[in-house]
């Protein structure tokens, strides 16, 4: 029993020291999908209405204060939804590759997705579309805005230098589909 005991505790040491000067060292396993993180789960749906077209629904997800909105009030949002509304209000974006960058830990989130549009294109073929999301926190919600371009990006990143990102797939992709979906990187454009 005591040759038991003395096996666990050394097992014990050895997993302690080996987690030492791990920050990241936790029991939780890494989230494989972005339905399982809220700021991304966020990110998701604000995309599918920028898609959609729903240029109200969009407006309500937005901080009203500051500058960090797309129309001054919700009626107006409201004349900017798109003609074909009612044709794409209940789809979803189903497969998607987004690139998930940390600006600041736990307060700012930049999601890059790519994703086939709902509508087709004048061939009758659906085309990869890319939207980028600034997900932030202002007091204590999360927020998100589209970024529309590389200057509003380098804006929201000021001079921090960004880590590679983390690339997250719809669970639905294949692995030949999931090359497709992958955006490329922001500092590529």
């Amino acid at each position: 029993m005591k040759k038991v005991l003395a096996f666990i505790s050394i097992i014990t040491v050895v997993g302690m020291l080996a987690s030492c000067g791990n920050d990241e060292a936790t029991t939780e396993p890494k989230p494989k999908t972005c339905e399982q993180i809220e700021t991304c789960k966020m990110a998701l749906q604000y995309a599918t209405y920028a898609e959609q077209g729903a240029e109200d629904k969009l407006y309500k997800m937005q901080n009203q204060t500051g500058e960090q909105r797309s129309y001054d009030s919700l009626e107006k949002a409201k004349r900017y939804i798109a003609e074909d509304y009612q044709q794409y209000k209940n789809q979803q974006i189903k497969k998607y590759g987004v690139l998930k960058y940390t600006v600041i830990k736990n307060q700012s989130y930049v999601y890059k997705f790519q994703y086939s549009s709902f509508r087709k294109n004048d061939d009758g073929v659906r085309e990869f579309t890319t939207l980028i999301v600034h997900v932030y926190k202002d007091d204590k919600k999360y927020y998100p805005i589209e970024v529309f371009d590389y200057p509003d990006f380098k804006k929201i990143q000021g001079n921090r230098e960004l880590d590679s990102p983390e690339v997250y797939y719809s669970s639905n992709l294949t692995n030949k589909e999931k090359e497709k979906f992958k955006p490329k990187p922001i500092e590529g454009e």
